[in-house]
């Protein structure tokens, strides 16, 4: 564990769990470009330092550009991809199994693509803003990468959008008519790495989780304890969240904003 000034901080609001994963997300893709670097949570939860070296502006361009692979093209709705060089490479299936116990995290259904929202929100971090420490608050319509002249939904992820996604919040629903909003791509992107890596805590309450931050710097291999909250920390702080429907027909779902936990630390 390091506890030395860190080289990288983003801002983050603890109560999105869509940003609490891409914090897992940026850990596990740091350490596979620069191997040894550890994350850790402060400032209340709102800031997430990266320690080691290298800088925001490195990482950000690196995975912006990084080697985007589907490991199964004929299936665009739920194809695993790789992500390749400059990184070590690292392959994102969390949903392919119960194994993983992240199954039921997946949020996307129906025409909507695994493979190719990444790739549009990957290609929307080569704006220069997403080069600052706020780069979880920048949005935008996304553009799709194979089709420019069209535009492309994320996973919804991000809590924030969650807000007004089901019919009954807007009088109408956006899913059905095909409507475009502002989404954020440097979540939407990060979150489904950080699954893959980090995971909630099952609550017993059907779709309904935990997750813990940590204010001491951790190397990756011990992500999935500490997000779990099975790594007793001093100091750790829990959330809770609901993966619910946003749609009528209960298969399209969004992370809904969190709320603290009375009591987490140890």
């Amino acid at each position: 564990m390091r506890e030395f000034d860190p080289a990288i901080t983003v801002r983050v609001d603890p109560t999105n769990p869509g940003q609490f994963f891409a914090c897992c997300g940026l850990l596990e893709l740091a350490d596979r470009l620069w191997a040894g670097v550890e994350g850790s949570f402060a400032d209340n939860d709102r800031q997430f330092h990266l320690h080691g070296n290298g800088t925001l502006n490195e990482l950000v361009d690196a995975i912006a550009h990084a080697e985007l692979k589907p490991t199964r093209p004929d299936d665009p709705y739920s194809t695993p991809f790789v992500v390749g060089r400059p990184f070590r490479p690292l392959s994102i299936d969390w949903w392919e199994t119960d194994l993983t116990g992240a199954k039921d995290l997946k949020v996307w259904a129906g025409t909507m693509e695994s493979y190719g929202i990444a790739a549009a929100m990957q290609q929307a971090l080569r704006d220069e803003r997403f080069r600052k420490p706020d780069l979880f608050d920048v949005g935008l319509v996304v553009m799709n990468a194979e089709e420019p002249e069209k535009k492309k939904e994320p996973y919804y992820y991000d809590a924030r959008r969650s807000l007004n996604a089901h019919s009954r919040d807007t009088g109408f629903s956006v899913n059905d008519l095909g409507l475009t909003t502002t989404a954020f791509p440097a979540v939407e992107f990060l979150c489904i790495i950080g699954l893959q890596v980090a995971r909630p805590a099952f609550t017993g309450e059907t779709r309904v989780y935990d997750y813990f931050t940590w204010p001491v710097p951790l190397p990756t291999n011990l992500l999935l304890a500490a997000s779990s909250g099975a790594l007793a920390l001093p100091g750790r702080k829990g959330y809770r969240f609901e993966n619910w429907f946003r749609t009528g027909q209960k298969k399209h779902k969004a992370f809904r904003p969190a709320i603290p936990l009375p009591s987490s630390g140890v």
